[in-house]
């Protein structure tokens, strides 16, 4: 590409190489997951998430997910599937989005018990127990937004053999 004298910036030309760079992985040797996404039907997503909402495998269905209290097992101990897919902040967007969905459980609450206690709101009750609701609530659906994280990554990027280790 030739540029005009005046545009002639080294900052503004293209990348040589559009060839994209690999995220590292940790040194544990797990390996990235690269299948091509797929859009699952209805029947498949209803039937995973039934799987994640019972903390089940969501390739076999049997083996379970989370240790107490939401530690994530390395594999299932029924097929083999590895549970961590990427690298070892797998897991990061299960945590914001349990925040977020905890957030809007204090939203809700809050908005409820105001609609049906008006005009006597109890404040003095809304002021401790709505935020001892929302310091306990992420603990409580951590597992459940870790095998849903997992659940909807294995809904939409298939599992690969390559994903399956001999099970324990």
């Amino acid at each position: 590409m030739v540029y005009p004298p005046e545009l002639d910036d080294p900052d503004r030309r293209p990348p040589i190489s559009s060839t994209p760079v690999r995220p590292a992985m940790p040194a544990t040797g797990a390996t990235t997951t690269d299948s091509a996404l797929d859009v699952p039907s209805f029947a498949q997503l209803f039937r995973l998430m039934g799987r994640a909402l019972r903390l089940r495998c969501p390739n076999c269905g049997v083996g379970a997910v989370v240790r107490p209290w939401a530690t994530v097992n390395d594999s299932c101990s029924h097929c083999g599937f590895r549970f961590t897919r990427s690298s070892d902040s797998y897991f990061s967007g299960a945590m914001l989005a349990n925040l977020a969905v905890a957030e809007g459980l204090f939203a809700v609450a809050f908005g409820v018990s105001l609609i049906a206690s008006w005009p006597n709101v109890p404040w003095d009750t809304l002021t401790w127990a709505l935020p001892l609701g929302i310091a306990i609530a992420p603990a409580l659906l951590l597992p459940f937004a870790k095998v849903a994280w997992l659940t909807f990554d294995v809904a939409f990027r298939p599992i690969t053999p390559d994903e399956i280790v001999a099970p324990r």
